[in-house]
């Protein structure tokens, strides 16, 4: 089964890494990654102003690279799943493409499967990617001139960075692929999808700016990816065949 649906998944990746969207994306995230590098410096320079040590640096520093690590990484995942998801199933919907595929021994669930892991798959490791190596250039550009050491994000975001918020990207993407699947209408899709985007930033907004200092982002984030998961498994009825072939034909 898994030999299957990684031949949709090379596909995909194959055509996403041909646009130039995907490198446009990459080009955005490493400007961000400077200016949230700027926003480190100008704390660092604030509190040694104040006539803080190092030493007392470092806990001011901390809940903000934590806070860092985890946005970071979930704003790239869904800036890569909006830039990727828009050149892999809906440019096939548009080229009525789709229906050939349909004719394959794939199952829907394969395919609906596959569609999802070649958008989830490059999303989650670009995003993890660029995360940590902001905080270790960060580290090595702000931090460790001025303090003289590496400053780790807290265990709290490191977790939340590595399992919840792949979890939230990855039943995100199946249920945008879900929507693709049986809607016509590409305008709508984009609107349910800004829709989940700031959804899911709106649940997690009040807890992001606690950092390092309280586990309630582990706990909050893996509350969204268990009710975007219940919301995937309620809409997977709805993709058929049928509503497939439909919606390509609007």
């Amino acid at each position: 089964m898994m030999k299957q649906i990684m031949v949709i998944v090379k596909k995909d990746l194959r055509e996403t890494l041909r646009t130039r969207a995907f490198y446009f994306s990459i080009a955005t995230v490493l400007f961000f990654m400077v200016m949230l590098g700027s926003v480190v410096r100008v704390q660092i320079n604030a509190s040694i102003e104040r006539g803080l040590t190092p030493a007392e640096v470092i806990p001011v520093i901390q809940p903000l690279m934590g806070t860092i690590v985890f946005t970071l990484s979930l704003l790239v995942m869904m800036l890569f799943c909006l830039y990727i998801s828009a050149y892999t199933l809906t440019m096939e919907k548009i080229k009525h493409s789709l229906e050939s595929l349909l004719c394959t021994p794939l199952s829907l669930r394969q395919i609906w499967l596959g569609k999802s892991l070649a958008v989830f798959l490059p999303s989650a490791i670009l995003g993890l990617l660029f995360a940590f190596a902001a905080i270790a250039g960060i580290n090595q550009l702000f931090i460790a001139p001025q303090i003289g050491q590496f400053v780790p994000p807290g265990a709290a975001p490191l977790v939340a960075t590595l399992v919840a918020a792949p979890l939230i990207i990855f039943f995100l993407v199946t249920l945008l692929i879900a929507l693709q699947l049986i809607i016509t209408n590409i305008r709508w899709i984009n609107i349910a999808f800004m829709g989940l985007i700031f959804g899911v930033g709106f649940g997690l907004s009040p807890f992001v700016r606690l950092g390092s200092a309280s586990w309630n982002i582990v706990f909050i984030s893996l509350a969204v990816a268990a009710i975007l998961a219940l919301v995937t498994m309620y809409l997977s009825r709805l993709v058929t065949k049928e509503r497939i072939v439909l919606s390509s034909k609007g």
